[in-house]
């Protein structure tokens, strides 16, 4: 995964949820599913915001336009 602008998930959450966001727990499993494009640094969690701009919400569209930015 090529890595954009990196994002602590505790601030993305609360930037993208209105009133009470997800748990931190709900977040990191998101991360860990590849429900979110994220990448692990020294143990912590970062949010790729490039990566997460160009998710479409169609898993199948998504794995196809993520592979196109591999070439």
């Amino acid at each position: 995964m090529a890595t954009g602008k990196l994002m602590d998930p505790d601030q993305w959450r609360k930037a993208r949820f209105a009133g009470t966001p997800p748990a931190m727990s709900t977040i990191r499993k998101w991360c860990r599913e590849g429900v979110l494009p994220a990448k692990k640094i020294g143990g912590a969690w970062f949010i790729d915001l490039d990566a997460e701009r160009n998710m479409t919400g169609n898993e199948l569209a998504d794995e196809v336009l993520q592979g196109m930015g591999e070439h």
